[in-house]
């Protein structure tokens, strides 16, 4: 078996991988390359000699599958979209994925913004770094500790959209400092609410008591325009908003004039309807509104948490187990069933 990585990898995990095949390291990062054409994709491989891949951004789909004889795909995506799923289940092609990589990652950014924006961190700084902020005399101080004093995390609600592995990670972060936590997720069971220190309520009921809502459901047609006008209608005046999940999940008009009019008291953004967000961007207008280019889940610990996930399926596969994390365990299913057949 030989292996092409143009995912990033840590090296560890290519020390790992190279004990039980031959490898070709190319990580996309520092090619500066994502391969979107098959056919060039399949020369690469063929280049390689490869029948295993493992990639994070490249596309894998019927032109990559028609040109190569591929025995096994790593994904190292929490959600394999760039992987031609059905045409590598129906070629008997397993894929492994891994799911929650950069759950901790997005989770601590989270909080950060949270934090952020109840103290008016970035506000301050910029004020004071561009000579705007001064002190002259005790009612400059005192102007300023009444102006940008914030709130306490712990003295507030925050309403959770989306219990997966990155919701309930903001809410174990958010437990340490005692906020009160609701949450909506029909997908999850009360056990799971419970467990996490989170109330479980409907949308609406989310959005009127939320004095934070955080966003972290997936990108499905249900979650399409979740968090619309209405809804953010509903938060109470002063309200923040946090998206750091996909763009289409909030409207950004409603969101921008909520931002515009006052209503709310300042959001962050990680995700945009047009990405990569620029300098332009209507939402870098407003001091209360804190932005990032989708780096939710850019830490180096992601990268060594995909590392040694995919390994770890890969060497479950060797010794003949089903995988932790595989899209498509029906593959091997269907081989066992034919091995007891022969």
């Amino acid at each position: 078996m030989k292996a092409l990585v143009t995912a990033t990898f840590d090296a560890a995990g290519l020390d790992r991988l190279r004990r039980h095949m031959d490898v070709d390291y190319s990580d996309w990062r520092a090619s500066r390359r994502i391969f979107y054409n098959g056919e060039e994709f399949a020369e690469r491989i063929h280049e390689a000699g490869a029948d295993v891949l493992i990639v994070e951004a490249d596309l894998v789909h019927d032109d990559v599958f028609d040109r190569c004889n591929l025995s096994l795909i790593g994904c190292c995506r929490g959600d394999p979209i760039n992987i031609g799923i059905e045409r590598a289940t129906r070629l008997g092609v397993p894929v492994l994925f891994t799911p929650a990589r950069n759950a901790d990652a997005v989770a601590d950014l989270t909080v950060g913004y949270m934090l952020a924006l109840l103290r008016n961190i970035l506000t301050v700084n910029m004020l004071l770094r561009q000579g705007e902020m001064q002190f002259q005399s005790t009612a400059d101080y005192l102007g300023a500790y009444e102006k940008y004093g914030g709130f306490e995390l712990g003295g507030l609600t925050v309403g959770i959209v989306g219990l997966g592995a990155i919701g309930r990670g903001v809410a174990a972060r958010l437990r340490g400092f005692g906020s009160r936590i609701l949450a909506y997720d029909p997908h999850v069971d009360q056990q799971t609410f419970a467990a996490h220190g989170a109330e479980s309520v409907a949308i609406d009921d989310l959005m009127r008591r939320s004095n934070i809502v955080t966003v972290h459901c997936p990108e499905m047609p249900a979650t399409f325009g979740l968090i619309g006008r209405r809804e953010i209608g509903l938060l109470p005046a002063g309200a923040y908003v946090l998206n750091l999940a996909r763009a289409s999940i909030v409207d950004e008009d409603a969101l921008y004039e909520a931002l515009k009019s006052g209503h709310l008291g300042g959001a962050a953004l990680d995700v945009f309807r047009e990405e990569p967000v620029q300098p332009h961007n209507r939402f870098l207008a407003f001091p209360n509104v804190l932005v990032s280019p989708h780096l939710g889940g850019a830490t180096r610990d992601v990268v060594r948490h995909q590392s040694h996930m995919i390994v770890d399926g890969i060497e479950a596969y060797l010794r003949g187990e089903r995988p932790l994390y595989i899209v498509n365990p029906e593959v091997l299913e269907n081989r066992r069933a034919r091995a007891a057949d022969a």
